[in-house]
Order: C-alpha cells, then sequence, then structure tokens
C-alpha cells in the first residue's frame, strides 16, 4: 500500500470532505475455478460512498499514479478509469498524476466528456484548498500511517480468519449487492469461534466487516425507497432473494424437495422441520431496513460514524481528543442509535461476541 500512497490519503480526505464514506485500494476479482483462488481483475486507488439523504447511494472514484508513461499521455488510462466508473455505477472520475508537466487540453476536454478530471500536482492543490475542511484534516482516518497501521496489521492476524481477510479484499466488490447480505453472515458464522472480544486488530476487522454488511443494507433499503416504501416487506424480501422472479422460483425449488421427502417412506422422519425459504434471521434484517427506510437522513451518516469510530476509539485507543470530540458532535442520536441496531442484529445473526462491538456502545 505503498506505491503512490501520498496522493491516494490527499484523493481520500477530499472524498472525506465532500461527504464519502472512504476505501483504499478496493481490488476486483473473480474466483478462478482453475486454480481455486481468487484472480485479481484489477484494483481502484480509492473509492468514495456518498449516501444521500433520500437514501440513493454516488460513487466517487480515483486513480492516483506517478508512472511516466500515464503522465505522458494520461487518456488512455482516463478510459480505463470510465469503465471502473462504470462497473460502480460512478458519477465521477478523478485521475491524479504526479507531475507538474503541463496536461493535453484536448485530453482535458476528452475527459470531462467521460466524466473524469484530470489533476497535475497544482490541480491537486487547489482542489484540496476549495473543498477540504480542516476538521476531517485532524481525523486519524485523514492520515497515512493510520491506514498503513489496519491494513499492514490485518495480515498478521490468525490464518483461521483468512476467509475474511478474502471476503473483504476480493469477494464483496465483484458479488452483486444482494448476495453480500447472506455471504457476509454466512462467512463470519462459520467463523466465530476465532475471534477474540480481547483482541484490538480483530475487533478493528468485525467494525470493518460491519460497515460493509451496513452498505448492504442501504443499499437493499435504497432499492425499496425507490420501488415501493409503501410496500416494504414484499420488496425486501424480493431484493434479498434477487428479485421476484429467482424468489418465486427458489420457492418452488423448496417446495419441490418438500413434496419429493413426503412422498419416500420412512424418509419423512428424517426431517422433523418443514424446509423453509427464508433464513431465520430474515424478519429481524427486514425490521432493521425498515429503520433504515424509515429514517434516510440519519441512516446516510451510518458508514461515516462506522469510519470514524474504526479509526478513533479501536486502532486509536480513543487518544486523539479532537477525533472523540467529531465523533460526539457531528452525528445525530438516531445515526448512533441505528448503527446499534445494526450491531445487534449482525451479532446475533452471525454468532459473533457482543464485546467485539464494544466500542459502539
Amino acid at each position: 500500500m505503498s506505491k503512490d500512497f501520498e496522493l491516494k490519503i490527499r484523493l481520500n480526505n477530499i472524498f472525506w470532505s465532500l461527504g464519502c464514506y472512504t476505501r483504499l485500494e478496493v481490488k476486483l476479482a473473480e474466483y478462478s475455478t482453475h486454480n481455486r483462488i481468487p484472480m485479481e481483475l484489477t484494483d481502484l486507488d480509492v473509492l468514495g460512498i456518498r449516501i444521500l439523504p433520500d437514501l440513493n447511494i454516488d460513487y466517487l472514484t480515483a486513480d492516483c499514479t506517478s508512472s511516466k508513461h500515464v503522465i505522458k499521455s494520461p487518456i488512455q488510462r482516463v478510459f480505463w478509469l470510465k469503465g471502473i466508473m462504470d462497473f460502480f455505477g460512478a458519477s465521477k472520475g478523478y485521475l491524479s498524476l504526479k507531475t507538474k508537466n503541463p496536461i493535453p487540453e484536448v485530453q482535458r476536454i476528452v475527459a470531462y466528456r467521460l466524466g473524469v478530471t484530470i489533476l497535475d500536482e497544482n490541480n491537486l492543490s487547489n482542489l484540496e484548498k476549495r473543498v477540504s475542511n480542516s476538521g476531517s484534516l485532524r481525523l486519524q482516518s485523514g492520515k497515512p500511517d493510520s491506514w498503513l497501521y489496519f491494513e499492514n496489521n490485518l495480515t498478521t492476524i490468525s490464518k483461521n480468519l483468512a476467509p475474511l481477510l478474502n471476503f473483504r479484499k476480493h469477494k464483496y466488490w465483484i458479488n452483486q449487492p444482494y448476495q453480500n447480505l447472506y455471504s457476509l453472515i454466512s462467512v463470519i458464522g462459520k467463523n466465530r469461534r476465532f475471534f477474540d472480544g480481547e483482541n484490538r486488530l480483530q475487533r478493528a476487522l468485525v467494525l470493518d466487516l460491519l460497515a460493509l454488511f451496513s452498505l448492504s443494507l442501504l443499499q437493499m433499503s435504497a432499492y425499496v425507497f425507490q420501488v415501493n416504501p409503501e410496500n416494504p416487506e414484499m420488496e425486501l424480501k424480493a431484493y434479498f432473494y434477487g428479485g421476484h422472479t429467482e424468489m418465486q422460483r427458489k420457492q418452488i425449488i423448496i417446495n419441490n424437495i418438500q413434496k419429493l421427502i413426503e412422498n419416500i417412506p420412512q424418509q419423512g422422519d428424517l426431517f422433523n422441520q418443514h424446509l423453509k425459504l427464508d433464513p431465520e434471521y430474515l424478519p429481524n434484517m427486514f425490521d432493521v431496513g425498515f429503520r433504515l427506510l424509515n429514517k434516510p437522513f440519519d441512516s446516510s451518516q451510518i458508514l461515516r460514524y462506522l469510519q470514524v469510530v474504526l479509526f478513533e476509539k479501536t486502532l486509536n485507543k480513543g487518544e486523539n481528543q479532537e477525533g472523540l470530540n467529531y465523533l460526539d458532535t457531528s452525528f445525530s442520536d438516531t445515526t448512533k442509535k441505528l448503527t446499534k441496531d445494526i450491531a445487534k442484529f449482525f451479532s446475533d445473526a452471525t454468532g459473533l461476541p457482543k464485546k467485539m462491538f464494544d466500542d459502539i456502545y
């Protein structure tokens, strides 16, 4: 995480000032059936996720480079970044170049048509002056050392938790959003016995995974908000299963299996419960999603709140008073309550010890 890292942090801070929750070095990978491991396709240096007050989700992307080849003619990299933007559905992209050399005007104009702004060092400095606020720069999440400490130390966590590291690093971003609701609960639940509530880095990992789960919940609530918020239960359920048609198809499969079992002599006794499509936790998850739906403005700040908690309380042990003040004064009580609701559901559904979420309470 060292190459062009200064540029990445500066774009990270710009995105935060623009109201985003941020992630660095987002890797896109697909599972290879031949090698049986995730095969990295490409990565994005900085991703900004901005939840709007109506729960619409806006993505900002940034690519940062000191490559002489790209600096000489950045337009090819612009077209690559446009592909990444389309993948995320991003409204805006930034190509930040570590150079003071002038950028050909024709390339700037074509980049603008693609939704990309090319930044040389002078452009970047001026953009920081225009949009950055001094408060965010005092946060631990705005400092290179904090990110390096977090990411580098995650590699020292127990090898038993490798499936979770692999999921957050490779699988989450390539999945369809609705798939991550079930997948996160499943992969964490299978590995819950390896967590130790006294281990600060493990608690940091859990908060990071909770943020990813919260994003998935917000995507579900945003879908219902836009489709039919007056009939939330049906729409929430359809979203969870990938649409009404897919939900019906899966229910038909369950019904057919149930009939098959019932028609096999003496086999029905092996199944003392009626087969069900829905996991046990689904009603409670829908309840949390409905709360987010009814409090869209406060819900829009949950990801940013979790990011500050992660860096200020969990990783920095609450030693940055300015960060703690920001945490106390910049988020509503409703945002904090909704975050606790998500954490409680997440703990119950995965079986994680509640102590893993102490920094939220």
